[in-house]
């Protein structure tokens, strides 16, 4: 992450979607919209003893959770313990309380600086609440969060996480806001409810403020407010799956400039579900109008935002989108927007707010390629877990863990905790019966020393889930035919040399290579090096929210591949002219991007193309518009 200081300018914000032919054998298929909400169906997640998880119940915190009981300073004594030290803040089942804002610090109890890795643990999304006292914060004017998560002018706050909680506001707090969330990198808010009792409230999840993100925000629900979810500044691209709006009384999701990628949203509304000034990308999505908003389009695309809809219902609305450019917003939202084809819905089956640019004539559309959920394991009884100290890993990082690791996923159990810091330096082979990593969010393999650091082999589960480490540095390798998930960490490297499914979901790395016959979803993808950031020969690619930095080459398809990218924001550094944007070769490519740079130094080729070896470009600054949405597309 590149930080910057407050006097840059924007002087570059280049808007792109770009696609490549789809081969005439196949079609783009129909996906299910996907409902969110389905909050009832999380399994409760309880952790081992560990002095790495904080339990708020527990000494020296005694947070009560009975509903009754003020655990405020409980629980900010036990923020302020974990703040930046890789631990887990764990909230067993109950209802806790509080009358004041819970802070996350940029210093920890220990007087050291906490740039990030947090986390906010509920044993289950619905059994475990965090309420704030009816009549606390009830100045509109000047709105507090339930829990702000920091962020205070860095981009440097890594891997954070909010999981398996519920934000309950009461009533008579018209000034909150359920969660002011902040990570950069890599980070999440899954499984969460926020809601209001009487529909009061400013905004249900504030992720607002400048430079946050990339992030993911994976099944959430939001009841009441104005706003339900409010995002904003030029970067760094935020990503959502699986969302439920409900009861707004301003906007259901409210994009004020960010770079956004949605898919599977739910809303039910008498207001727009959503509106959008920035970079939106919106897949699947069921949005039903109440009451009088049958005079309000369901979606706001204003003031020349760039917008990329697919499968969008909508009912109970007077037009799917309002696609306008006036500075009279209260009078845009009533009338019927410009009539752009594929606009006026109620169903939108793929639009576009602007036209394409590409290297050859050809169709547009994007690839239509199957989308798979993210599979997971089930998550085992915390008493069967084999921890690795018990084994004599170091949880310190001081000595050598490899042995005592491997004897860990050697000993029949499923699950393999990791409540430290350890280094390795031999490679890891996850096999037999384990079927999940997991860590509290910190390093393995502090100095790099086994390339790689985890080995995925052949093994009893057919699928193997690895989570929450940051960073592994010396690498992941995927050796095995069997589904590998990759989830909440940052591998320096991740080589994949099997035939099974790859899912990544919210993941940095460096150099992703996908190969002919492999198949790989990515949500939150994350890459920062400098060089070709993602390499697709001859496998099918399909990501949710890409997020880059530095110059090369952002997506290099070759060999037949088949790459489609909804929401790719380029951050763009350094050495903008070191190579194409994207470069295909005689393959199939969509992609929808956006990118800023503050240096000067963008892109100079946006895309290059060669079919049948034939060579075309497009260049910054080429096209019938500017800044430009792009499109080539490979026969």
């Amino acid at each position: 992450m590149q930080s910057r200081s407050r006097w840059q300018c924007l002087t570059l914000a280049c808007l792109l979607a770009v696609s490549v032919w789809l081969c005439s054998s196949t079609t783009a298929c129909a996906t299910r919209v996907l409902g969110g909400g389905s909050l009832e169906e999380q399994a409760n997640h309880p952790f081992p003893p560990s002095a790495d998880i904080l339990n708020v119940t527990q000494a020296p915190y005694g947070a009560k959770g009975d509903g009754k009981t003020d655990d405020t300073a409980a629980i900010q004594r036990a923020l302020n313990d974990m703040s930046g030290l890789h631990k887990i803040l764990y909230f067993p089942n109950g209802t806790y309380l509080i009358s004041a804002s819970l802070q996350w610090t940029n210093k920890n109890a220990r007087g050291q600086p906490a740039w990030g890795f947090n986390w906010i643990q509920g044993e289950n999304p619905l059994k475990t609440v965090i309420r704030l006292k009816d009549g606390t914060f009830t100045a509109p004017t000047q709105p507090m969060p339930l829990m702000d998560c920091g962020g205070f002018g860095s981009a440097d706050w890594f891997h954070n996480y909010v999981q398996d909680l519920t934000f309950d506001i009461g009533r008579s707090n018209p000034g909150a806001i359920g969660l002011q969330f902040y990570s950069n990198n890599t980070g999440a808010v899954r499984n969460v409810a926020i809601v209001s009792q009487d529909g009061q409230g400013r905004t249900g999840l504030d992720l607002f403020r400048d430079m946050n993100g990339p992030l993911l925000v994976r099944n959430l629900l939001v009841r009441g407010f104005e706003v339900g979810i409010r995002t904003g500044a030029a970067v760094n691209s935020q990503t959502f799956e699986r969302i439920q709006l409900i009861g707004q009384t301003q906007f259901g999701f409210d994009n004020q400039g960010q770079s956004i990628s949605i898919r599977g949203l739910t809303s039910e509304n008498t207001v727009p579900a959503v509106r959008s000034y920035g970079v939106l990308s919106l897949l699947e999505a069921t949005l039903v109008g109440r009451d009088g908003a049958s005079s309000l389009p369901a979606i706001v695309n204003y003031n020349g935002g760039r917008l990329g809809l697919r499968n969008i219902t909508t009912r109970g609305y007077g037009r799917a989108l309002g696609d306008v450019e006036t500075p009279d917003y209260a009078a845009a939202l009533r009338i019927r927007g410009t009539d752009k084809v594929g606009s006026e819905g109620p169903t939108v089956t793929e639009y576009f707010s602007h036209p394409a640019t590409r290297p050859f004539a050809g169709p547009t559309a994007s690839l239509g390629l199957a989308i798979q959920e993210t599979p997971d394991v089930p998550w085992d009884d915390p008493k069967t877990w084999a921890v690795v100290d018990t084994f004599n890993a170091d949880p310190t990082g001081q000595r050598d863990s490899s042995t005592a690791i491997q004897q860990a996923i050697d000993s029949g159990a499923t699950t393999i905790f990791f409540p430290g810091l350890y280094a390795i330096e031999q490679p890891v082979i996850i096999r037999g019966k384990a079927r999940r990593l997991i860590g509290t969010g910190a390093w393995i393999d502090y100095e790099g020393k086994s390339k790689p650091d985890f080995i995925v082999g052949d093994g009893q589960s057919k699928v193997v889930v690895i989570e929450h480490f940051a960073p592994i540095n010396g690498g992941i390798a995927v050796n095995t035919n069997r589904t590998v998930v990759l989830r909440s960490l940052e591998s320096r490297q991740i080589s994949h040399q099997g035939k099974g499914l790859l899912f990544l979901e919210d993941v940095a790395t460096d150099n992703f290579h996908l190969r002919t016959g492999q198949r790989v979803w990515a949500r939150q993808l994350n890459i920062e090096n400098e060089g070709t950031h993602l390499t697709n020969a001859g496998g099918d690619l399909w990501v949710l929210g890409y997020k880059t930095e530095r110059g090369g080459t952002l997506l290099h398809t070759r060999a037949g591949g088949r790459s489609e990218i909804f929401g790719t924001f380029s951050y763009t550094t350094t050495a903008g002219k070191l190579a194409p944007m994207f470069l295909t070769e005689d393959a199939d490519v969509f992609a929808f991007f956006n990118e800023v740079c503050y240096t000067g130094d963008p892109f100079a080729v946006l895309i290059q193309e060669t079919r049948n070896g034939i060579t075309k470009v497009v260049k910054q600054g080429e096209g019938t518009i500017a800044p430009y949405i792009g499109v080539a597309r490979q026969k």
